[in-house]
């Protein structure tokens, strides 16, 4: 009797128990049938923020930039044509210093040359007056051949008036003069000049030193004009100009390889040189830079490495871009909100621009910001504040 209560009163619990759990299951149906439900909409389509230029043709030089060596137009090595003493050295024959022709840059002494044309001119003194004898012997002779009225023939004529004798006079005086002439020159040899206006590269004499003909004295190279042979790719010499008749060749500017000086050396190309560098297989263009009064400019040294810039053919009605608007000979374009990735032909293309002469048209609205994923015909649109709606001849390339 006394279990019963006890077995009741779980029963009671069980009971209770599952009447909880029917009711929580109940309500969770009830809620989720009750939920409002949300409406699906398809995701927008947000198009793209992108910069854009105008473009417009127009007429532009082809650039290139080659790189080479300065060399003097013209470099002599200074001889002496005499043999003697150095006695003395002009101020002007100095590495680096410039001179001008005619100066004196290295005198020999002169004693033995001197001596030598006073001698060579005593010699013609003495043939000039056994000339003049033989000429009154010749008087003489004549007088007493026509007193005898000889009848000879020529050969007897000829001796009877001196005429052997004669020549024999009249040759060593000749003989003398070119002595003469000789010592002169030996003379004058005993001072070397400068043969043109230019530079010292280099100096080997010294005062008192025995030189000989032919011993080297220094090295001069003009400064009248410099040379520079550039390395071009064989593929970029159609767009240079080159001499013909009177029109010059295409202008150049030359400066140091590492300056970044605004100004340049103006020059001009002389020839297509008729050999390829061994190293790139690339073709030789000659250029020559005429001396310049210019002292803004750092002047150009023998030997150094130059930057040179070609101003080649003209290409007329075509479109300037940077480098970074074209894609794979592709260009895209504005179109009404719309990105049309549009192929081009490139005309030229260097590592500063492109250019293009067709796939464009003037005043249409390039793309120049940069787009991860391009996909043709997308929704593009630009910052009107800052979009630009003036056609630009060289859209995106900076000067």
């Amino acid at each position: 009797m006394s279990n019963q209560p006890f077995f009741k009163r779980k029963w009671v619990q069980i009971g209770l128990a599952i009447g909880v759990i029917t009711l929580g299951v109940l309500a969770s149906e009830l809620l989720v049938a009750t939920a409002p439900t949300a409406s699906r909409k398809p995701p927008e389509k947000t198009a793209r923020l992108v910069t854009t230029e105008a473009v417009e043709s127009g007429n532009y030089n082809v650039s290139l930039l080659g790189y080479g060596v300065v060399q003097a137009e013209q470099q002599v090595t200074l001889q002496a044509r005499v043999s003697g003493t150095v006695q003395s050295i002009g101020p002007q024959f100095v590495p680096g210093a410039t001179f001008k022709k005619g100066d004196v840059l290295v005198q020999l002494d002169n004693t033995d040359y001197r001596i030598e044309l006073q001698t060579a001119q005593a010699s013609l003194a003495q043939a000039q007056s056994n000339l003049t004898s033989e000429q009154g012997n010749q008087v003489v002779a004549q007088s007493d051949f026509e007193l005898l009225g000889l009848n000879v023939d020529e050969r007897e004529r000829a001796l009877i008036l001196r005429k052997p004798q004669l020549e024999a006079a009249k040759a060593t005086v000749q003989s003398a003069q070119a002595g003469v002439e000789r010592a002169k020159v030996n003379l004058d040899r005993t001072v070397l000049r400068a043969p043109f206006d230019g530079v010292v590269v280099s100096r080997e004499a010294s005062v008192g030193a025995q030189v000989s003909a032919s011993s080297t004295l220094g090295v001069l190279a003009s400064s009248k004009a410099y040379w520079v042979s550039v390395a071009v790719p064989q593929a970029d010499v159609k767009w240079i100009n080159f001499p013909s008749g009177q029109q010059k060749g295409s202008t150049v500017c030359v400066n140091d390889a590492s300056s970044r000086e605004k100004g340049c050396h103006k020059g001009y190309v002389l020839s297509l040189q008729t050999s390829v560098q061994d190293n790139g297989r690339q073709a030789q263009v000659l250029i020559e830079i005429p001396r310049t009064s210019d002292k803004t400019l750092q002047p150009l040294l023998l030997a150094q490495y130059v930057k040179v810039r070609f101003e080649g053919i003209e290409l007329k009605n075509v479109f300037k871009l940077a480098p970074s608007t074209v894609h794979d000979s592709k260009v895209w374009v504005n179109d009404n909100g719309e990105l049309d990735i549009r192929p081009v032909n490139i005309a030229f293309r260097s590592a500063e621009y492109v250019l293009i002469d067709k796939g464009l048209k003037d005043g249409e609205h390039i793309v120049t910001s940069n787009l991860g994923s391009p996909v043709n015909r997308m929704a593009i649109r630009t910052n009107t504040a800052n979009a630009s709606n003036t056609p630009t001849p060289a859209a995106a390339v900076k000067p």
